[in-house]
């Protein structure tokens, strides 16, 4: 089976799983995460193999392939979506970090997935012959339950010179999850936190944050294939949307199932009312521009990276610029199909709300967060700098 060949076959196995994730979502929230029937599900459909590099067993398929299972599972349940891709995509960052972490986990644990906390707090660095002896909290880590490894961002402090970001691997037994993950958005995502005490870090599972800007990162040249020589940080949030695309086609999908057979308190039948038609139009019309833009950019991402091109400042900020107006559309399609729903609608499990509230969690990521992306494209395009210089 080729590379094609796979990513279809995952894309079918994930629609297939889909009313199973539908029926567990109550279930999924009432846990704050995935349950474990349905990781033992994701990990015999291979799904977590999607970026994982091929030397150490998985398919190291083309970039975007895990967005595209995201957004089939979102349709069912957006927080397994989001915990699914969210994993996924740190089998492409590790990918990056020099062999032999890569080696550390997976020829010890060839399965093994890895979770990531970018947002640290409290975090404290002692220097070590050899590396760096960590303590410390980060927080928001998804999925972090099911990981044998996670990735944490540390600040490295340089004597006269902004600090030097780097990403850590810290093996399972390194650290502690704190279950606090307590929301109303990707409530079962097990977005806990990750609390650190005194684990050395190897030099050797370092990695310079910004040597993947510009995709000179140890990892690119450790694999032959192109997924890990392109940048990181440009094309990241499109590792992020499928979950709110998915989530707002999932939205539609209940919204045409119910208008079946409901009628309004005069007996006519909502599905003949033209501000119902209208809403589903438009809401339709929202979904699939929003996958017609990913779809383009996924395109120029994979052509950029095995040409080995990397794309100009503006192309980059462009990538976000569209994820995150991707992540906008999903947010309107189901805020244009939650009244549909009426009073149904509105009860904690009916599908719909679920949906509702989760495709606007997703779109709070502020790599998708529209003023953020917009802000960033229009100073770029303008001739400045965006706000993240990582980009």
């Amino acid at each position: 089976m080729n590379a094609a060949e796979m990513e279809l076959a995952l894309v079918e196995r994930a629609s297939a799983l889909g009313p199973v994730l539908r029926a567990r979502a109550p279930q999924t929230e009432s846990l704050r995460r995935i349950p474990d029937e349905t990781e033992a599900d994701f990990r015999k459909a291979g799904f977590y193999k999607a970026l994982q590099p091929r030397q150490y067993g998985g398919y190291e398929l083309a970039y975007g392939a895990h967005t595209l299972i995201a957004s089939e599972l979102a349709r069912h349940c957006v927080s397994s979506a989001w915990a699914y891709s969210v994993t996924a995509c740190h089998s492409w960052i590790l990918g990056m970090f020099p062999a032999q972490a890569q080696e550390d986990l997976w020829s010890a644990t060839p399965d093994g997935t890895v979770a990531s906390s970018f947002l640290p707090a409290e975090v404290r660095l002692e220097r070590e012959e050899g590396g760096y002896k960590v303590s410390g909290r980060w927080r928001f880590s998804s999925n972090v339950d099911h990981c044998q490894a996670c990735i944490v961002l540390i600040m490295v402090p340089k004597e006269g010179q902004p600090p030097k970001q780097y990403f850590a691997l810290l093996m399972r037994d390194q650290y502690q999850i704190e279950d606090n993950w307590n929301v109303i958005g990707l409530t079962g995502s097990g977005s806990n936190d990750v609390l650190v005490d005194s684990a050395f870090v190897p030099e050797h599972r370092l990695l310079d944050v910004m040597t993947t800007r510009e995709a000179m990162s140890p990892g690119a040249d450790h694999h032959d294939g192109d997924l890990y020589n392109m940048p990181l940080f440009a094309p990241f949030a499109h590792s992020l949307v499928g979950a709110a695309v998915g989530g707002a086609e999932g939205a539609l999908d209940v919204v045409l199932e119910e208008l079946v057979d409901r009628r309004s308190a005069g007996q006519v039948p909502l599905a003949q009312q033209q501000s119902v038609q209208m809403r589903v139009a438009e809401a339709t019309a929202e979904i699939e521009a929003a996958k017609a833009v990913l779809a383009v950019d996924r395109m120029k991402i994979v052509a950029a990276a095995q040409a080995r091109e990397l794309p100009s400042y503006e192309q980059r900020v462009k990538y976000r610029l569209n994820t995150g107006y991707a992540a906008k559309l999903a947010v309107q399609a189901v805020e244009r199909l939650l009244p549909l729903s009426g009073g149904r609608g509105l009860e904690r499990t009916h599908p719909l709300q679920r949906a509702w509230r989760d495709v606007h969690a997703v779109a709070q990521h502020i790599a998708l967060v529209w003023d953020v992306q917009a802000l960033n494209y229009g100073s770029v395009r303008l001739g400045f700098k965006a706000m993240d210089p990582r980009i």
